[in-house]
């Protein structure tokens, strides 16, 4: 059996593809706690059942999680077949740190929850990922700049499609580009995470002061360095080599 967001969809591509004996049902968010019953009592009976989502992920902003849930509790095994998922390739388009990131997804829309939401994100040091649609983007990108900076930013659209398009640049540049060419389709903003202001004014004994009361506090002359070089915007031989005179 096939548990599908859509059954449209997926008749069409078994259709494509000549898989015409599979049962097909609905299975999306507003499904209620009996289509969820009826499947886990049809894998509970030993039937194998595929779980397959309109575009992307199941459970990515996408139906599965209560479903894949109860499955856990029933001790039925889960498996999952890698597939498409917008937030990752967007990220890899973006050109933006991969190595640490927050998936956020669909803010709330309006509110209190909005904007603690926001506030939360401000100062949160990794990649963010955002979900959007093609209506409130612009709005988005305008509260972007107003709460976090103007940062570097990628917005992805219709991802994998006919009509992938990437704008990189500040948050200001993509707000200017999409004010001009309202986008369409299924928009991804990656944006880059908060960086903390570096210290610009400093001299060499300033620098040797900073190392020993780093270097008191039990901390290894390699970590001291490291930590210095997070806070002062300072080269970093210059820096070794002031440490290698304490």
């Amino acid at each position: 059996m096939i548990a599908a967001e859509d059954t449209r969809t997926i008749k069409k591509l078994l259709q494509k593809y000549d898989i015409l004996k599979k049962y097909v049902v609905s299975y999306h968010d507003f499904s209620k706690k009996g289509r969820i019953n009826y499947i886990t009592g049809k894998l509970e009976a030993g039937e194998n059942i595929a779980l397959v989502s309109e575009s992307g992920t199941p459970a990515i902003q996408d139906p599965g999680f209560e479903l894949i849930n109860e499955c856990i509790k029933g001790n039925i095994t889960v498996t999952v077949v890698p597939g498409p998922n917008a937030a990752i390739s967007a990220l890899v388009l973006s050109g933006l740190p991969a190595d640490n990131f927050l998936f956020i997804g669909f803010l709330p829309k309006t509110g209190a929850k909005r904007k603690n939401k926001l506030s939360e994100l401000a100062t949160f040091p990794y990649t963010i990922i955002f979900y959007e649609s093609p209506n409130r983007i612009e709005a988005l990108t305008g509260e972007l700049i107003e709460r976090f900076g103007d940062r570097r930013a990628s917005l992805v659209r219709e991802i994998t499609k006919i009509y992938e398009e990437v704008i990189r640049g500040k948050l200001s540049d993509i707000l200017t580009r999409i004010k001009k060419k309202k986008v369409k389709g299924e928009i991804v903003l990656v944006i880059e995470g908060y960086k903390k202001e570096l210290i610009k004014s400093f001299s060499e004994e300033d620098m040797r002061k900073e190392l020993i009361r780093l270097l008191k506090q039990g901390i290894s002359k390699k970590s001291a360095i490291k930590i210095t070089l997070s806070r002062y915007d300072i080269d970093k031989q210059r820096l070794y080599n002031i440490a290698t005179k304490i």
